[in-house]
């Protein structure tokens, strides 16, 4: 599968991959942690808080960082952080070790991922680019999808051996540490790529190109925000179902984004990264606003499932679309503020998901759709004429 890659991009892609085993797993596990440990959802909300808004500031330095240190130093730094951060939250002695901890796991969001994909865009050949993203994208969300299924099931057969409902979950969530311990070797035995501009000229053309990718995503952060931190606790009311049975349809829709994505490259050159892009974005939309609407568990966790498929198996094709404009000392900053304008929008979305849902189970879905429509539209206005 990633024979055709050099021998840096097949251990990145494979870290990568391994490592997200227990990424999603400890996002998914959180909330049901915290909740162990005897926080409330308004504490929750403040450390949730605190790690969106430090990973939005750091995708702002993300390209500062590795201009002065290259991208290889800068991803072993994000992932120690990440790696401290973890340890603080599983042995979270007190409320400030804790919330330090969600700290450093902003630090490692936001100086990872922007650097990440420059790094990956220049270890690979323009022309196999979007193909290697969403392989790489491809294997994390199959192990993703285990790690779900982990953290879905691990807890309760803990208990089921007697230990206490806190030291179930402790240990559950202590595996999230993983995550580093794959990925601090494999960037150790990789070599850097040379970025001879130490500088980046800030011309009013890059500006513009930054601006263009970033507002339409930071429309689809806002009303990502709006809803997605909130989809356990919906099927939880909604429907009143168990945390194992939502662990399923959690695992289903990494499951089908993984095998998916890999069909994904085939579309693009058939028929171009702008129009899957929208295409897919349009039709996600269109079952959000038809969500509310489900009556039973099994057809809402289907619907759930597959528009995660066409909203979130596009966006290795986005960002491998979006490295194709720009020079290799400008790709980190410039993912890295595309995101933050994600980030933060995001954040904003939770604080207005949360007074949403309070009101109705139906508002936050029908705001989220009309902001991917809107979004939708105008990333098609801005890039179909470079859809080839």
């Amino acid at each position: 599968m990633l024979s055709k890659y050099g021998r840096d991009a097949k251990i990145l892609i494979g870290a990568n991959a391994l490592g997200q085993t227990f990424l999603w797993f400890s996002f998914f596990i959180m909330p049901f942690y915290l909740t162990a440990l005897g926080y409330n959802e308004k504490e929750m909300g403040a450390f949730f808080s605190t790690q969106t808004t430090v990973g939005g500031l750091f995708f702002l330095l993300a390209g500062y960082v590795s201009l002065r240190l290259g991208y290889k130093k800068t991803l072993i730094l994000s992932a120690f952080a990440g790696l401290i951060g973890r340890l603080l939250q599983v042995l979270a002695p007190n409320t400030f070790i804790l919330f330090l901890g969600f700290v450093l796991v902003g630090v490692n969001m936001g100086l990872r991922q922007p650097n990440y994909n420059a790094y990956l865009s220049e270890l690979v050949p323009g022309e196999m680019r979007h193909e290697a993203f969403s392989k790489s994208f491809g294997l994390g969300t199959l192990f993703n999808s285990l790690g779900v299924l982990l953290a879905g099931f691990l807890p309760e057969y803990l208990m089921g051996l007697s230990f206490a409902e806190e030291t179930a979950y402790r240990i559950t969530f202590s595996l999230s540490v993983l995550q580093f311990v794959f990925v601090i070797p494999a960037l150790l035995l990789v070599h850097d790529v040379e970025v001879r501009e130490r500088k980046i000229r800030w011309e009013r053309d890059l500006v513009i190109k930054i601006l263009k990718f970033s507002l339409p995503s930071a429309l689809i952060g806002l009303g990502a925000g709006i809803t997605i931190p909130f989809m356990s606790i919906y099927f939880k009311k909604r429907f009143g179902e168990t945390l194992q049975a939502i662990s399923w349809v959690f695992f289903f829709q990494q499951l089908a984004m993984g095998l998916g994505s890999f069909g994904l490259p085939e579309l693009v050159r058939r028929y171009g990264p702008v129009r899957v892009i929208t295409s897919f974005q349009g039709l996600a939309t269109l079952l959000f606003v038809v969500f509310p609407s489900l009556e039973t568990f099994a057809l809402a966790g289907a619907v759930y499932v597959l528009r995660a498929i066409l909203m979130n198996i596009i966006w290795p094709i986005n960002d491998s679309f979006m490295m194709g404009f720009f020079r290799a000392e400008e790709k980190a900053t410039a993912n890295g503020i595309r995101q933050a304008f994600s980030t933060f929008m995001r954040g904003i979305g939770n604080s207005i998901g949360g007074t949403l849902f309070a009101v109705s189970l139906a508002y936050p879905f029908y705001a989220t759709a009309i902001l991917y429509a809107v979004a939708t539209v105008m990333f098609y206005v801005l890039f179909i004429k470079h859809n080839e």
